[in-house]
């Protein structure tokens, strides 16, 4: 029997819940369990073959899940998925009681909008004791709860302490997939602007695989020797060891940093991110520079990194703290429950 990973990716979702699935995915491969991975439409199938994974299109519509249970139902049949691995927003009760039927479920859920009908719950999100995952559902369900489930690459992993340097020099400024916002854009000509910058040497800005103003916004700074532009790195990881402070969208890539020890500001592009961003505040894991839809995101950025962020004492408590809550051992942990269930049973 298979572990099929159920995950979309798009314009609108963007990459980061494939990432943590392909997290997951080599863990797995590691286990001598290779998964077959199934998405509504095929915009995710290069970055997954890549991987070496096999990739199957329902030619369906991403955000109607219920829409595509025959579909999915056949391919469970087809590719003797003993173990489903749903990474979605956009599944319902009845989506996992149809599914249920048929194979095992495993959901990775970090809205918690419902109790829903499978083997076992993952939510790594350092706000889940805000969630009433223990109180919904039954002792039968697994939970895997908490930060040490993230699921992370393995070069993210046993990371030794990172070395705080007494003066910012690096900058590593990340928007997710899409950056729908302009984000990197309008940033880039904030600190190209400022005073800050005289200071900096190096800012590497790492744009998303789906973001559409790469090629204008390298032409636009072309001339300028210390902002650097990169798209759908492979190796992200080279560039966030080597910075001194990172600005982030608050998704996944705000945990790699955590595993990373890298001292960061994180802002909002989207309701899932809210929580997050807001948790990692109140633990002084981050700093929340506020949401792009409502605030002076920008302004606050500056002032944040002319100001607090200046402290070198309080970087070093940051990264510290950071690298204690994210070890970067989260897949493996979740593959191995993942192995354990569709062999044993739950």
């Amino acid at each position: 029997m298979r572990i099929g990973i159920r995950v979309d990716a798009n314009e609108i979702i963007a990459t980061g819940h494939v990432m943590r699935c392909l997290a997951v995915a080599e863990e797995l491969k590691k286990l001598g369990v290779p998964p077959v991975f199934i998405s509504a439409d095929t915009f995710p199938e290069f970055l997954i073959r890549k991987k070496g994974y096999d990739f199957i299109s329902l030619q369906s519509d991403w955000s109607c899940l219920e829409a595509e249970l025959e579909k999915l139902k056949d391919v469970v049949a087809q590719q003797e998925v003993g173990m489903l691995f749903v990474d979605s927003y956009y599944v319902t009760k009845l989506y996992f009681e149809k599914l249920h039927a048929w194979t095992k479920v495993v959901y990775i859920d970090d809205l918690n909008k419902d109790i829903y009908d499978v083997e076992a719950v993952v939510c790594y999100a350092n706000y889940h004791k805000k969630m009433l995952f223990k109180e919904g559902y039954s002792a039968k369900v697994r939970l895997l709860l908490g930060t040490d489930y993230t699921p992370l690459r393995t070069v993210f992993s046993g990371i030794p302490p990172k070395r705080i340097r007494a003066e910012i020099r690096n900058l590593i400024v990340l928007s997710g997939g899409t950056d729908p916002y302009d984000f990197l854009w309008n940033f880039s000509e904030r600190v190209s602007e400022s005073n800050l910058f005289e200071t900096l040497e190096t800012i590497n800005v790492i744009c998303g695989r789906y973001y559409s103003k790469y090629r204008e916004l390298k032409d636009r700074f072309a001339g300028n020797s210390k902002i650097h532009f990169y798209q759908a790195v492979e190796d992200i990881e080279k560039y966030m060891f080597s910075a001194d402070v990172a600005i982030t969208a608050a998704g996944v890539t705000s945990y790699e940093l955590c595993a990373a020890g890298v001292p960061s500001i994180v802002y909002i592009v989207a309701d899932n991110q809210k929580k997050n961003a807001e948790s990692f505040q109140e633990d002084g894991l981050m700093e929340c520079a506020g949401d792009l839809r409502f605030d002076p995101v920008l302004d606050h950025l500056l002032e944040l990194l002319n100001n607090k962020f200046q402290d070198w004492e309080y970087r070093k408590k940051m990264s510290r703290m950071m690298q204690s809550k994210v070890d970067g051992k989260g897949a493996a942990r979740i593959a191995k429950e993942l192995s354990r269930m569709l062999e044993r049973g739950n």
